[in-house]
């Protein structure tokens, strides 16, 4: 077996709402993400897995840090647990603070 198959990368940032019929998010928000990948080739992919965030109703989508996660174990939070094994699953699984990002 791999090692590599049990890696998931995690690529926070944030991206603008462009979405316009939505009870959860305000269009024009923006809100930090995390997108879980299994893509070890993540950087040279970018602009697929920013192709992926936008297709989900996301604009202006930055990343930030990166982060590689190899035991599901190390992860305390029930929405990224979800989200990892929906990322192992399907290769990948974005991730949305519920709360927009606001400037004081």
């Amino acid at each position: 077996m791999n090692k590599s198959s049990n890696t998931v990368f995690v690529l926070s940032g944030y991206a603008k709402c462009s979405m316009t019929n939505n009870d959860k998010y305000k269009h024009g928000n923006k809100h930090s993400i995390g997108l879980l990948t299994t893509d070890e080739n993540y950087q040279n992919n970018l602009q697929h897995l920013t192709s992926f965030v936008k297709g989900l109703g996301w604009d202006s989508v930055m990343f930030c840090l990166v982060e590689k996660i190899d035991d599901i174990n190390t992860l305390e939070n029930d929405v990224l647990i979800s989200s990892f094994i929906r990322a192992k699953e399907n290769g990948q699984s974005l991730v949305v603070n519920d709360h927009p990002i606001t400037v004081h």
